[in-house]
């Protein structure tokens, strides 16, 4: 499994391309931008993109669908029905989805969106706005901040430590670190222990 990272400058958004070696078949994580960089890393190892997964619906995430959709032809999943009027394979918690020869297990987080969801193949967790590198994604309120919070230390933090955590925004991280440094997440535990 080889991983590609894209950069989306306009949003600060980082954008994933995970192509299995053996077949040459990838997804995409997130419709952020899909700009000369990405096509030439698709067309240039003959990359042949099977599937698209969304953490989320919101706008900087889903914004190149239509471009997406006018070269190529994969297969959308997404909590939601529809994203952008295009229809998607809907995905709940724990749902594994077979694409690109790939086993990919679909991790429902609700919290920073109703939507959000997280995607593990093998060892690499793409993680949207939910889970950043120090930090949790913004909520509208303490009640989706305390959703969002006992979520993610249900499903993601009792993943492997070593589970690298490829967020929408900023650096990479892993489950160890977040563990141990995630500050939102330190503060709620503490919290709990008054």
């Amino acid at each position: 499994m080889r991983i590609y990272s894209h950069f989306a400058s306009q949003h600060l958004i980082n954008q994933f391309l995970v192509v299995n070696d053996e077949n040459m078949e990838a997804v995409m994580i997130d419709a952020s931008d899909l700009d000369g960089k990405i096509i030439d890393i698709i067309e240039k190892n003959r990359i042949k993109l099977k599937a698209l997964l969304i953490t989320h619906s919101h706008y900087e995430h889903v914004k190149s669908l239509g471009t997406i959709y006018k070269i190529y032809n994969p297969k959308l999943y997404a909590y939601k029905e529809e994203i952008e009027g295009f229809k998607t394979t809907r995905v709940t918690d724990r749902t594994v989805i077979r694409e690109a020869g790939m086993d990919i297990e679909c991790l429902h987080v609700p919290g920073h969106s109703l939507d959000s969801m997280c995607y593990k193949i093998e060892s690499a967790l793409f993680t949207g706005d939910t889970l950043q590198s120090g930090y949790i994604s913004q909520t509208n309120a303490l009640v989706e901040k305390e959703l969002l919070i006992g979520e993610i230390k249900e499903k993601l933090l009792t993943l492997d430590d070593n589970t690298l955590v490829f967020p929408g925004h900023g650096p990479l991280s892993k489950i160890r670190i977040e563990k141990m440094f995630n500050q939102d997440i330190l503060e709620a535990n503490r919290l709990l222990n008054l």
